[in-house]
């Protein structure tokens, strides 16, 4: 890893995450996956294979974060595979079953108030982080139950959060997956009976199987909030890849609550100067090292520390 600086979520200053050899393979692995589960036959699968092996050396080059080198690498990948959004049917099936498994979420949530509801909300948007297959540990919608109740925290400051929400009064929230989202929703839905503004970010192009635009207005998260496009499928909100709407989010919010990997590494690198608060599992060792939990662990965090509550009221 090459050397940056940033203050972690003990005010310490700690070294910026970059591309670790580790994520290289790992990268290359995903990417192979769409090409083998594509509808091509072996030759054009083989003929895909080379020109992305080919390709991949030249991207390594120019990439210092794991974020740009997934980013090239899809963009490869879908070149190849002739297709703007290889996870669509992924993407359909996640949500479909996301929503039949969120009913008894919303039964359990039913019994609590406070503290406790909010947390299970946050517990259950957590779980559902799982569902990512462009991730080692990523699996798909079916494994939520049992996520759920073998969640671990490597970090939780769920706590420190729900009393900023009290305080605030705009919160942007950054979507990760489709599938996910459901849960996603069932928390912002407690965020704004705290009485919040919510702006809530999306990609604006297909990447992976992340939320794009079109599927924030069909699941109607419109309905939390104003759905901002980041105009693009570059994996994180930051300047010179992103809209300048969905960066005035981030600058707009008296808190920014920050979904997945992907977004967490972004950060990292061009942290906004508003409160973070990162919501993740940790489905690989470079980010569990970095922020100090083990791998398939879950960590909801401040980035820089929690806020001053003072300066809410």
């Amino acid at each position: 890893m090459r050397e940056g600086l940033i203050f972690n979520r003990l005010g310490l200053l700690d070294r910026v995450m970059r591309l670790s050899p580790e994520c290289v393979p790992c990268i290359l692995n995903v990417r192979m996956r769409e090409i083998l589960g594509s509808e091509f036959n072996d030759e054009m699968k083989m003929r895909a294979a080379k020109e992305l092996v080919k390709s991949y050396g030249e991207m390594l080059e120019g990439s210092d974060t794991t974020t740009m080198l997934a980013w090239r690498a899809y963009r490869k990948s879908k070149e190849l595979l002739g297709k703007d959004d290889p996870y669509v049917a992924f993407k359909k099936r996640s949500h479909e079953v996301a929503l039949q498994l969120s009913q008894a979420v919303l039964s359990e949530l039913e019994s609590k108030v406070g503290f406790e509801r909010f947390h299970y909300a946050v517990r259950a948007s957590l779980a559902a982080n799982f569902i990512d297959p462009g991730s080692p540990m990523g699996t798909g919608p079916e494994d939520f139950h049992h996520r759920l109740r073998e969640l671990r925290f490597g970090v939780d400051e769920s706590e420190k959060l729900y009393l900023t929400l009290l305080q605030s009064s705009r919160v942007t929230y950054i979507l990760d997956n489709c599938g996910e989202a459901v849960f996603d929703m069932i928390l912002l839905k407690e965020i704004s009976a705290m009485g919040s503004d919510i702006k809530i970010v999306v990609k604006g192009e297909p990447y992976q199987n992340d939320v794009t635009v079109r599927e924030a207005k069909e699941y109607g998260l419109d309905e939390f909030g104003e759905v901002v496009s980041t105009g693009s499928d570059f994996p994180g909100v930051v300047p010179g890849y992103a809209s300048e709407e969905s960066l005035s989010a981030l600058k707009w919010a008296d808190v920014v609550i920050s979904k997945g990997m992907a977004n967490y590494e972004a950060f990292l690198a061009y942290p906004p100067e508003k409160p973070v608060f990162v919501m993740l599992v940790a489905k690989c060792d470079p980010i569990a090292r970095s922020i100090g939990i083990k791998r398939g662990e879950a960590a909801a965090f401040f980035l820089k520390g929690a806020p001053n509550l003072l300066k809410f009221q």
